[in-house]
């Protein structure tokens, strides 16, 4: 079956449907009781069970076995019926989508629409119903179910709509738990629950008072006043606790519930400096079911228990997940130390361009200090903190990322660890990726650590490094850790589904995934990822490693280098234009007052700065100011001051404004320095174009994971972000991010930039680099119609670029292609004429 398209439009029943929320009218004319669309994104408020995501501001999506529902209450309304819009994709015989509608709180259910194979092509199903007991009831839930056998089978909930007419009497109903119970943590660790309340009556419930509960019980965060009927509101209350003990108290809530008043919310929790962290029962999160016999002739039980360093790099198959492995015994939640890591560890160099190592013992072949917070979730261990993490090291900086927890029936009891990491050098973006593995048991027992690096995304700079060192683990309750579990299985659960690339061939006829995998002129051994995303499936290959295939996949950091200057300074600059108009036409010399100096840059606009077309340049020539000084004395300083001076005076007025192309990463560090300062005049001094812009307003509602939420700053007390090179991310974030790009229409961009950015207007292609090339917005594109049967007029096809092998396409036909490497080979023609194989490219 081919998978739906990602553009499938979502069907709006009726126009009295209001995206993502709720319309209550209490007349005795027909009204809309509950709606939703899925457009807002927001399904906070269904009850989910397996994989259930949102999806493209468009639907609900569930993948495999799942189910969605939602409850309703239609207490007031009489002649009550349920529409509902449901498509599908990837069915096979016997598994079914489902749209249901329940009387009895979900007891039993009414089938309203089926969907099943052979009608899995994206079409929009639509149905109706009313059976008996929809009237005054507040018992009543909608519900989407999907029986798919794996997590490529979808449905799609589209919309549901409830309607009926409304009576004059109603009232309001209070709906609040009884208790909130925070468990055992450890004095000076906080844990935090919220408590959601409900109005299932027919009228406003007005919430008039909220009592603060004793210490060391307190109200973090209180959004209730007044609840529409059907709606809810949430408290957030913290325990933290500085002493051992039990703790008890209570919170109060009083409103205009005729029937219950006031209600009480119990709060309990304890406290115990040998209570939280560690131990307890493993959730059945992503569960493991194999047996636990597992053949292993390295990093062996003994190996790791006594210390016994192989001494040597070994095949990156001993640091994966084992098809037998088992679910794990033991729970970890604590801190997770090493010893010895300024002199332990061997070290190879494999490529050193400009000579950083030197023959001695140097810090650069020694791994920074590790100290750091992990939280187990059924299989799964996830580090606290995510991106490059700040560190004494003089060298590298950590990135760590999500692995795996298992149990081996060879290991005593104790459960293993695989813990993906890298290295980042410091002020830099390349990644040397890894893998530490240890064992450990509920009572704080540790293995040795091992650990080895065989790989990286680098074209200047690659080592092998690898050894074992005595390591600590410290169970403690972790702040948020419950939180922080939800965000994670969110993280995991809203991936984009994957197969690998060889699939293609089945899933698309005809097609050639080796096209795709290593395009003419690439090389194998270079290629950290590379994925084709088409359908709403990610199809994914790269990861090779000198030691064989890289495990973690899915946890492997790559850096951006210059494709920031599309992701971050394009976006960025686009989505200002798009909150207020006229941003594009700003000048930078009022925003620089370090460009101001000079001359150059008073009409200068942030437009002129992501075109590469200031006007300001030494030579015209084809990248050749982006050279050696730049090295010295933009990307090799720390601070602001030496950046934005460098930056600012170290070129000449030579054309106009707007006409003449000549590359300068310094002048998109310029333009993230005037953006910034723009912001801040605007929306506050505490603004931050990257978090508060790029991240919240872009990025973050794709669902990206924590790892691309971080970018490369200054180290002074400015932390100006590079906003031209610096991002990294996961081979998801890349998928998701192309996604934004991809579709024909999006609401968080202006619209008309970002066209130009994509080649959509002929009128507004940007200035020229080379022959058949173009750069607007941040984007490169390159007129590729002679390549591509059946086309007829210029076909220009817009792309990211970074540095040392990485190319990101936006192809015209709705797909993506990506690969990151480090040989310096931009070749992907290949890969572009194969998609146009599967689907036109000709616009």
């Amino acid at each position: 079956m081919i998978p739906i398209a990602d553009t499938i439009r979502r069907l709006v029943p009726m126009a009295l449907a209001v995206g993502g929320g709720l319309m209550l009218t209490f007349s005795a004319n027909s009204a809309t009781i509950f709606s939703d669309d899925f457009s807002d994104g927001d399904i906070s408020d269904w009850i989910t069970s397996g994989n259930v995501d949102p999806f493209n501001n468009e639907s609900i999506r569930l993948r495999a076995t799942s189910n969605a529902s939602r409850p309703i209450s239609t207490a007031g309304f009489s002649a009550v019926s349920v529409d509902f819009g449901l498509s599908a994709s990837s069915l096979e015989n016997g598994e079914f989508c489902y749209a249901e509608v329940s009387t009895d709180g979900g007891s039993s259910w009414t089938t309203v629409i089926t969907v099943e194979n052979g009608q899995d092509n994206g079409t929009i199903f639509t149905g109706s119903a009313s059976p008996a007991g929809m009237d005054n009831n507040t018992q009543v839930q909608v519900r989407f179910r999907g029986t798919g056998a794996t997590t490529g089978d979808y449905c799609y909930g589209q919309s549901v709509t409830v309607n009926g007419t409304g009576g004059a009497s109603t009232d309001p109903d209070i709906d609040a738990p009884a208790s909130l119970n925070f468990g055992d943590i450890s004095p000076g660790n906080t844990s935090t629950l919220s408590a959601m309340i409900s109005n299932n009556g027919t009228a406003d419930l007005v919430i008039s008072n909220v009592s603060n509960p004793a210490a060391p019980f307190t109200i973090a965060s209180n959004n209730c006043g007044t609840v529409s009927p059907a709606g809810s509101c949430q408290l957030t209350v913290d325990f933290a606790p500085s002493a051992d003990g039990s703790y008890n108290s209570n919170i109060n809530v009083s409103s205009n519930d005729p029937d219950a008043s006031n209600v009480t919310i119990a709060l309990s929790g304890s406290a115990s400096s040998t209570g939280g962290g560690g131990g307890g029962s493993v959730e059945n999160f992503d569960p493991l079911n194999g047996s636990g016999t597992v053949s292993r002739s390295s990093l062996t039980f003994t190996t790791l228990i006594n210390g016994n360093d192989p001494g040597q790099l070994v095949n990156y198959s001993h640091y994966a997940l084992p098809t037998n492995a088992a679910m794990p015994s033991n729970q970890f939640e604590g801190s997770l130390e090493l010893f010895g890591e300024a002199t332990g560890g061997a070290f190879d160099e494999q490529k050193d361009t400009f000579r950083y190592t030197g023959n001695g013992d140097t810090t650069r072949k020694h791994l920074p200090e590790f100290d750091f917070e992990l939280v187990q979730t059924g299989s799964h261990i996830f580090p606290v903190q995510r991106g490059s993490i700040p560190s004494s090291h003089p060298e590298w900086e950590y990135i760590l990322t999500p692995g795996r927890v298992w149990d081996e029936n060879g290991d005593s009891g104790y459960s293993r660890v695989a813990l993906p990491f890298a290295l980042q050098q410091k002020n830099a973006n390349c990644i040397h990726n890894g893998v530490m593995t240890f064992l450990f048991k509920d009572d704080g027992s540790v293995s040795d650590v091992a650990y080895q690096i065989a790989g990286e995304t680098c074209l200047y700079y690659q080592v092998d490094m690898w050894g074992q060192l005595d390591a600590s683990y410290t169970p403690h309750s972790v702040n948020n850790a419950a939180a922080l579990t939800a965000d994670y299985q969110a993280e995991v659960n809203g991936r984009v589904p994957v197969k690998p690339l060889s699939a293609l061939a089945q899933d698309y006829p005809g097609t050639d995934p080796s096209k795709f995998a290593l395009p003419s002129g690439k090389d194998a051994a270079n290629m950290s990822l590379v994925g084709f995303v088409i359908d709403g499936t990610h199809y994914t290959g790269g990861c090779v490693s000198r030691q064989g295939d890289y495990p973690y996949c899915e946890s492997m950091p790559v850096p951006s280098y210059s494709s920031a200057k599309s992701v971050f300074a394009g976006s960025a600059l686009m989505r200002l234009e798009k909150k207020y108009p006229g941003t594009f036409s700003q000048i930078i010399g009022n925003y620089v007052p370090d460009c101001a100096t000079n001359g150059n840059w008073d009409d200068v606009t942030f437009e002129n700065a992501l075109d590469m077309s200031t006007g300001n340049y030494k030579l015209a020539s084809y990248m050749s100011d982006e050279g050696a000084s730049h090295t010295n004395d933009l990307f090799l300083p720390e601070d602001h001051a030496s950046k934005i001076s460098y930056s600012c005076t170290e070129y000449p007025r030579k054309a106009t404004p707007g006409t003449t192309w000549v590359y300068h990463t310094s002048d998109t560090y310029i333009l993230g320095r005037a953006m910034n300062q723009y912001v801040k005049g605007i929306e506050g001094s505490s603004t931050d174009i990257f978090t508060d812009i790029v991240v919240d307003e872009v990025l973050a509602p794709l669902g990206i994971s924590p790892t691309a939420r971080f970018t490369r700053r200054t180290y002074d007390s400015v932390q100006q972000p590079f906003a031209g090179w610096g991002l990294m991310w996961l081979r998801d974030d890349v998928a998701k991010i192309g996604d934004l790009y991809r579709s024909g229409s999006q609401s968080v961009l202006d619209q008309a930039e970002l066209d130009a950015a994509l080649q959509r207007n002929a009128a507004d292609r940007g200035n020229e680099p080379l022959n058949d090339y173009k750069y607007k917005n941040g984007f490169w594109a390159h007129e590729i119609s002679a390549n591509l049967p059946g086309c007829s007029g210029e076909l220009w096809l817009p792309f990211m670029s970074g540095y040392g092998g990485i190319s990101v396409l936006v192809l015209p036909n709705d797909t993506l292609y990506y690969y990151f490497a480090d040989d310096d080979a931009y070749t992907w023609m290949d890969a572009a004429v194969e998609s146009h194989g599967i689907r036109s490219l000709c616009q």
